[in-house]
């Protein structure tokens, strides 16, 4: 990176704050424009990247040095939240913290695929607000490419890989089978979906969709089976259902204890259950009161999780020299990136010189043949010397260092 730069990340997740915390700071995606766009309109900060989803809320920024862009972006994003809850990394801690989330290494659901989706989109929402440049374009692009790679090449691309899914397993504890549990699915967004596709594969018995545009929750049911609801219905199917998943964006909850017939919850063989996959929360807490039914969150969750990361094992160890190799690469061509205008003023230089000496050698009468000759000598020249500032840039922070970063990355955190 050039060193009039710093490279700023601040951010919340599931590793530093609950669910109750969280949901307070979420960026809806609507938003998410407008706020990278005020980050950048701040004094010295150049290019803002943001990411908000169920489980994090981060922003990463470039600015001139000495901007105190940690203290910009917490006044603008975190204002009332405590030292405690929020972590914040310049340079290469900031480069490693981008990887490990991109390779799901510092998700809830170790390993779990859906972030490099949302990576994508919050870069796609940035570049089109402007606030991507020379920096971070190239870094983003570079995070994705080492998500992909440690699922391609380690055992965290197996297994449980989403809350989605994670939400499925902690319902199969209590109904164990699921082919006479009727499941009703709050909101047809990805996640939604995702939960329907893996309720169809454990072979549900019933499924409906309840959605605010009555055509996607039809277009998801001509796709995986069940019925379409509009909004309006859901304390009608959600009184008959087994299984309430809710996976909305809403600013106060739907589900909410008028969404449920207490009478019929009293009568049931076996308790109703309901999981909210929605941050901020779209379940009432007063639902949890309700007799013979249970609701889980996204912190009830972390039991199952943590059987995921027994499950995996050593799997998060195979990926430090992953992540540290493209660490070293990135860096190294960041550096060399750096001796652009020193290359360009050397290349010049050496046709200036090459056209000096031909010209005083023949006295402006060169032979094609010599003329040939010098140019390739340049050509040959002008190679080693930049296959030296090459070395130069892979040498300038080698991977035994970097190994040490990432080590002394993982004992904070």
């Amino acid at each position: 990176m050039d060193a009039a730069l710093t490279l700023t990340l601040v951010g919340i997740s599931h590793r530093t704050a609950p669910i109750a915390v969280r949901e307070r700071y979420v960026v809806q995606a609507s938003d998410l424009a407008d706020c990278v766009r005020i980050l950048t309109q701040s004094e010295g900060i150049r290019e803002a990247w943001l990411v908000s989803t169920c489980n994090r809320t981060e922003a990463l920024v470039v600015s001139d040095r000495g901007t105190q862009a940690e203290s910009k972006v917490r006044a603008h994003l975190f204002r009332n939240l405590g030292d405690e809850q929020l972590y914040a990394y310049e340079d290469v801690q900031a480069l490693i913290h981008l990887f490990r989330v991109a390779s799901g290494l510092d998700s809830l659901v170790v390993g779990e695929s859906e972030i490099l989706g949302q990576m994508k989109r919050c870069m796609e929402q940035a570049q089109a607000a402007g606030t991507l440049g020379p920096v971070l374009r190239p870094l983003l692009q570079q995070a994705l490419h080492v998500g992909k790679r440690v699922r391609s090449e380690t055992a965290l691309g197996t297994g449980t890989l989403s809350v989605a899914r994670v939400g499925i397993d902690m319902a199969g504890r209590v109904f164990g089978r699921f082919q006479n549990v009727r499941a009703l699915i709050v909101g047809t967004g990805e996640t939604g979906l995702l939960v329907a596709r893996h309720l169809k594969e454990s072979g549900i018995g019933e499924l409906a969709f309840v959605n605010r545009t009555l055509e996607r929750a039809v277009e998801a049911a001509n796709e995986l089976g069940g019925s379409a609801h509009p909004l309006g219905d859901l304390t009608r199917i959600a009184t008959r259902a087994d299984l309430v998943v809710s996976c909305v964006e809403a600013e106060t909850p739907l589900v909410t204890p008028a969404s449920f017939d207490r009478k019929l919850l009293s009568r049931r063989d076996r308790p109703m259950v309901v999981i909210d996959l929605s941050v901020p929360r779209s379940v009432a807490r007063e639902v949890r009161e309700l007799d013979n039914l249970l609701v889980y969150d996204m912190d009830d969750l972390q039991r199952v999780v943590e059987e995921n990361l027994r499950l995996r094992g050593d799997a998060g160890d195979a990926t430090s020299s992953i992540l540290i190799a493209e660490l070293h690469k990135f860096l190294a061509l960041r550096t060399y990136a750096s001796f652009t205008p020193a290359i360009a003023a050397m290349r010049e230089r050496f046709q200036s010189v090459r056209e000096e000496v031909l010209d005083n050698l023949t006295h402006g009468k060169a032979a094609p043949e010599s003329i040939q000759v010098a140019h390739e000598l340049t050509k040959r020249l002008l190679d080693a010397a930049l296959d030296s500032m090459k070395e130069g840039a892979r040498n300038a922070r080698s991977e035994e260092s970097l190994d040490r970063e990432y080590r002394r990355f993982l004992e904070n955190l």
